[in-house]
């Protein structure tokens, strides 16, 4: 796992860890459910005692017949019909019966029972029969039962429940089973083996399910939560790590973008969100180096018919000058001495110039000149070589203490190197003024002539305007206002260009 970088609080290790809580609680979720529902289940049967269990099975299971128990009942009948069913029944809750007798008003057996179904199979009915009648016998021989009858066949009783404990260590239970009229219609007897406690609600306490818990978790519920644990975590691992490699696949592609390299790629096939964005980010890349591509030959266009137009306007009439002299002077010399050396001094002066023009095309041909110097060193250096070059004197004033980024840097230098390209060429100036004026929010570049200046709406129309065009838009690109004047006293530029605020902080800084 070379690729994965060991960074606490990175995304893999979010994750990774979102993974292992996230398991760890539903598998802790998981056991304790597993362990608390038994739990719960055995505490509440533990709240009920045989007493409850005996007065809750008996009244259900006696009251539908209670219109229908008398004296004269058939005891063999009710057997089969109560007795036995209800020694099952309340056997079943577990109070360890071992004796049930339906005593009438008078504590009369109606019926009794020692067998539940079960044991009737095994033993056959006569059998259970005299088990019966000797248990029953025996019974009522103890002073405890012959007294536990006088309570509940008195008047006077104050309890619908009598519990008594029998010389055999066993408890016997009376419960009268009323009427809808609140009366006493029979009474149920139950001998259960073993004391009977009579037992209040019970709370779960702490202590208890964490007993509990830590007796049902070992050693499978911590295999379980270790297991599951362990998978989950491998499981974000493997998911943190397939996404972690991914973004960074993104986020080296978009670093090679931000150099100009669009010919890196991101490589992901997937089809979910990321490798969509993938996929978007690769064809947002292919449209930007199209659009650089178009950019770039555009520009090699413009500024090729902009020489055209300057080798036209200004280097081929100064030749077709020259040539027009010579031809003078080949045509005087033989006649006329003087005339022609005129022509030819004449000749001379347009090759200067010529010579000049050339000259200030191949300077705006050389690389940038902000190469390894600020905007105001770039513009004062280039200003001195153009009045050297032109013979036109230029005054400059330049007040920029803070930087500027580079894209408003090269937009102004261009400017002022097409506003002085265009004064040597047209205006016949004899002075130039330019001013940089820099403030923390925005940049201001000025530039006057005293030339004879020129009407701007027929300017407009004709291919010179080529270079006024291309300073407005240079300026434009950079969100500023660009705006010229020209009257038959000189012409002026002027150039505003906001400063944007994340540059001016990075100054403040």
């Amino acid at each position: 796992m070379q690729a994965i970088r060991w960074r606490f609080g990175g995304l893999f290790w979010r994750l990774t860890m979102s993974y292992l809580m996230v398991t760890l609680i539903a598998a802790l979720a998981i056991e304790c459910a597993i362990t608390l529902i038994p739990l719960l289940r055995d505490l509440q049967q533990a709240n009920v005692s045989p007493l409850q269990t005996v007065e809750k099975q008996g009244a259900t299971r006696i009251a539908p017949y209670m219109d229908n128990i008398s004296t004269t009942s058939d005891a063999q009948a009710l057997r089969y019909a109560l007795a036995i069913p209800l020694f099952d029944e309340i056997s079943h809750d577990d109070p360890r019966l071992t004796f049930v007798a339906i005593l009438n008003q008078a504590g009369q057996p109606l019926t009794s029972t020692s067998c539940a179904s079960s044991q009737l199979l095994s033993l056959g009915t006569q059998k259970c029969a005299q088990q019966t009648q000797q248990k029953l016998t025996t019974l009522q021989s103890y002073e405890t039962t012959q007294r536990t009858i006088r309570e509940i066949t008195s008047p006077n009783r104050s309890s619908t429940q009598v519990i008594h404990s029998l010389p055999t260590g066993e408890s016997l239970i009376a419960v009268s089973i009323q009427s809808h009229g609140k009366q006493t219609a029979v009474t149920l007897l139950v001998v259960i083996n073993g004391p009977v406690v009579t037992q209040s609600a019970r709370t779960i306490q702490l202590q208890q399910v964490i007993s509990t818990l830590w007796h049902y978790w070992q050693p499978t519920g911590f295999y379980f939560i270790f297991l599951s644990t362990a998978l989950g975590t491998s499981a974000g691992m493997l998911i943190s790590h397939n996404l972690t490699r991914r973004l960074r696949r993104i986020a080296q592609a978009t670093k090679e973008w931000s150099r100009g390299e669009f010919q890196m790629t991101i490589h992901d096939h997937a089809h979910d969100e990321v490798g969509q964005l993938s996929k978007d980010l690769n064809n947002m890349a292919e449209q930007l180096q199209m659009l650089l591509l178009t950019r770039r030959k555009l520009a090699i266009m413009e500024e090729r018919t902009r020489l055209k137009r300057d080798l036209h306007d200004a280097v081929k009439q100064h030749l077709f000058a020259v040539q027009m002299q010579l031809s003078a002077v080949r045509v005087l010399f033989p006649k006329d001495a003087n005339t022609s050396y005129r022509h030819l001094v004449e000749a001379e002066k347009l090759a200067l110039l010529a010579q000049q023009e050339l000259a200030t095309l191949i300077e705006e041909l050389r690389p940038a000149g902000l190469a390894n110097k600020n905007l105001a060193l770039a513009i004062e250096e280039m200003s001195h070589d153009w009045s050297r070059r032109t013979a036109i004197a230029i005054y400059v004033r330049i007040e920029q203490e803070h930087p500027l980024p580079v894209e408003i840097e090269q937009a102004l230098f261009r400017v002022t190197q097409e506003a002085l390209s265009n004064i040597a060429r047209h205006s016949g100036a004899r002075t130039v003024n330019l001013e940089l004026l820099g403030q923390v929010h925005a940049i201001t570049l000025t530039i006057k002539d005293d030339g004879h200046g020129f009407d701007l709406s027929v300017a407009r129309q004709q291919k010179h305007s080529i270079g006024l065009r291309s300073m407005y838009e240079r300026i434009k690109d950079v969100h500023g206002i660009f705006s010229l004047e020209s009257t038959a006293n000189g012409t002026s530029i002027k150039a505003y260009v906001p400063i944007p605020a994340t540059a001016t902080a990075i100054v403040a800084e």
